[in-house]
């Protein structure tokens, strides 16, 4: 039965938390924020199996950390100097037409992925492609030469 009770209050504990947050944190969940939300079930995981008596412990641990989260995505809404230290930035994998190899390799891309991203945008030839960015949330953006003028 004290499991029972113990899972229970885990799991309105994590559910009152995501409430509070937001939506914006699950939808537009940067890789750390997406890192911190897999800890969470490690810091439950001790009280729970009882090896570790404490669901205190547990839920003071998961508190302090999506604190920390909310903490950063106000500070990264409020500042934009915090943001450009805290969020990746794109990185322009095509410029004209042409690879720039470097970023491909610093961003561990093929070409072949760039090309499957070219496809879904309609676009067949690299000569077509403005700009190819990869984004932060890990998509490849395509800007065709035709919508740059």
């Amino acid at each position: 039965m004290e499991t029972v009770i113990l899972v229970t209050v885990t799991y309105f504990f994590v559910w009152a938390c995501f409430r509070v947050l937001g939506k914006r944190e699950l939808t537009k969940m940067a890789p750390f924020e997406f890192v911190t939300l897999l800890l969470i079930p490690q810091m439950f995981s001790r009280a729970l199996t009882r090896q570790d008596y404490s669901i205190t412990n547990a839920i003071i641990a998961a508190s302090t950390l999506l604190l920390l989260v909310f903490l950063t995505s106000v500070l990264v809404y409020q500042s934009p100097r915090f943001a450009a230290i805290v969020l990746p930035k794109s990185t322009i994998l095509v410029d004209n037409g042409h690879f720039i190899e470097s970023h491909l390799n610093q961003e561990r891309i093929s070409p072949v992925e760039v090309f499957d991203a070219m496809h879904r945008s309609g676009i067949e030839r690299l000569e077509e492609v403005r700009w190819a960015l990869l984004q932060a949330n890990g998509k490849i953006a395509i800007v065709p030469t035709s919508a740059v003028r």
